[in-house]
């Protein structure tokens, strides 16, 4: 007969097993005469099997109702009732809430490190080698762009996928079968997203932003002073607009194509949960070798929700009429275009799952019935 282990020490061990009667008759244990804090732990509880230690939060997941030594299930464990209203009512839209801090995650590490490295870093003279005060400014910004895509997927994967961006909703509703009922509610969640955390940013350098641009009056979209571009994209000085357009495209085809090839698996998908860096290590790439021309959008609702915001703070209507309407034409149109292109190239090329159009079945139903029948 197994016993569980005792947390009395050693040398307590023999006279706590022993049962002795007080003078009313009732049983004690003399351990049960140590304070429990004084009580000297057993050597399974001091050191634990490592495949028995339980998970604590916030380092790993667990269940609501799952108690452990930092976590009280509370109430989580109460049957019946029902939820309460805010539950409810978030349960209706939590793929859109989801979509929402995901697309806000992204521009909260963006535009934040395009502010801190434009109106702090540019300029600065303690650096005898300007090259490498360059290059270690661009790279930052590159990795802080990864790192907001990554945070979004972390954020919003488990509940909406992680879109966190127009393009991918529209190749997966074409390609993958996502309901086109949810295509609306998902971008205005993703524009959404984005224009809040483009004010939450531009509302902690708005200082910095004001002694850059010349005065608290003074927001422009165009020119050695502006500000616009910490927030939404432009094109490259002297850039022809077939060559923006090109780029977006060429950018937004390789993002998505990559995308489904880390869902697929059928191909060298990444370990559960591990999306998220691999997509960290896409973003980069991306924005270290073909971002340049015109900041790497790929997404409309990362450009038009800080749009949305600047316009609301004051630097005018040319945040969408600048280069003919640009907005339009490459962070929405291009992307959607080239990330269409992508996700058919894959899919004609290696995708053999059955859910995309291009690998539809025939319908041969004679045929079918023939089979069968002879079966």
């Amino acid at each position: 007969m197994s016993h569980e282990p005792h947390e009395t020490s050693p040398l307590l061990h023999n006279q706590g097993r022993a049962s002795h009667r007080s003078a009313s008759g009732t049983s004690w244990r003399s351990d049960n005469l140590i304070p429990s804090r004084l009580r000297r732990p057993s050597l399974q509880v001091v050191h634990p099997d490592p495949e028995e230690v339980e998970p604590q939060l916030p380092a790993m997941a667990i269940a609501p109702d799952h108690e452990t030594e930092l976590h009280e299930a509370r109430w989580a464990r109460q049957s019946g009732g029902k939820p309460n209203l805010l539950a409810s009512i978030r349960h209706l839209c939590k793929q859109e809430i989801a979509e929402f801090w995901g697309a806000f995650m992204i521009i909260l590490f963006g535009a934040g490190v395009e502010c801190q490295v434009g109106l702090h870093y540019h300029g600065r003279t303690e650096m005898s080698d300007r090259t490498v005060a360059a290059y270690g400014d661009h790279l930052s910004g590159r990795l802080a762009w990864a790192v907001g895509v990554a945070a979004a997927v972390w954020m919003s994967g488990g509940v909406s996928g992680g879109h966190c961006n127009p393009t991918v909703t529209l190749v997966l509703a074409v390609f993958r079968g996502f309901p086109l009922r949810k295509v609306p509610g998902f971008i205005l969640a993703q524009v959404l997203g984005a224009a809040c955390a483009a004010l939450v940013v531009y509302a902690n350098y708005v200082h910095s932003i004001s002694l850059f641009e010349g005065g608290d009056g003074m927001r422009t979209v165009a020119g050695p002073r502006a500000t616009a571009g910490f927030f939404f994209t432009l094109p490259a000085a002297q850039l022809t607009y077939l060559s923006a357009f090109y780029s977006e495209f060429l950018a937004s085809a390789v993002l998505v194509a990559l995308i489904f090839a880390l869902a697929d698996k059928g191909n060298m998908s990444p370990p559960p949960r591990t999306q998220p860096f691999a997509l960290f290590l896409v973003i980069l790439g991306i924005g270290s070798s073909l971002g340049v021309n015109t900041g790497y959008a790929m997404n409309g609702a990362r450009d038009t929700g800080p749009r949305i915001a600047l316009w609301l703070v004051g630097y005018g209507s040319k945040v969408w009429t600048h280069d003919s309407y640009y907005f339009l034409w490459a962070p929405w149109a291009a992307s959607i275009v080239g990330g269409m292109c992508g996700a058919f190239l894959y899919d004609v090329s290696i995708y053999a799952g059955r859910d995309s159009p291009i690998n539809r079945p025939s319908s041969d139903y004679k045929d079918h019935d023939d089979e069968e029948a002879v079966v």
